[in-house]
């Protein structure tokens, strides 16, 4: 119980990241902003991630931090690709409808600790294994070639 004699519920983790996936690549996160919101952390989000923290390694390393504001930055990355406007002719994104504000004011301590399980699921297992990295090089015919040479001598 708390100080208000209610009793705390504590998040249920997430164990299994099928429990949030709605769709191949997109995860159901919650409602917020009077509407079910789903990340994706497809390339133009990695790339947006390794601009703001320079990698996916420090990016994670800040989020399992607990900084508040990089929690916000990460949500608000995983949740623009629904919220693009796309230049007609380009395709490039001329703006988005979502802002880190408006993403930081549906965080509280209440829902922190999940949100934050949710995203590391998310961009874990939004990256592929490096067993399918290497089996979609070598479908492609890309990466280290490696042939063994008898020696004629």
């Amino acid at each position: 119980m708390n100080q208000a004699g209610a009793t705390q519920v504590a998040p249920k983790p997430v164990s299994n990241l099928h429990e949030i996936r709605q769709q191949e690549g997109k995860y159901f996160i919650g409602n917020y902003g009077g509407k079910d919101r789903y990340i994706c952390f497809d390339l133009n989000a990695f790339a947006e991630l390794e601009e703001r923290f320079g990698s996916m390694e420090d990016a994670q390393k800040r989020l399992q931090a607990g900084s508040m504001k990089d929690i916000r930055t990460v949500m608000w990355l995983g949740l623009i690709w629904d919220e693009t406007e796309a230049d007609p002719v380009t395709g490039e994104p001329i703006k988005y409808n979502l802002t880190p504000f408006q993403v930081g004011s549906w965080l509280n301590t209440s829902n922190l600790q999940d949100v934050v399980e949710k995203l590391q699921a998310a961009m874990t297992g939004a990256l592929p294994d490096d067993q399918t990295l290497k089996t979609a090089q070598n479908q492609q015919g890309e990466g280290p070639v490696v042939q063994q040479i008898s020696n004629p001598n």
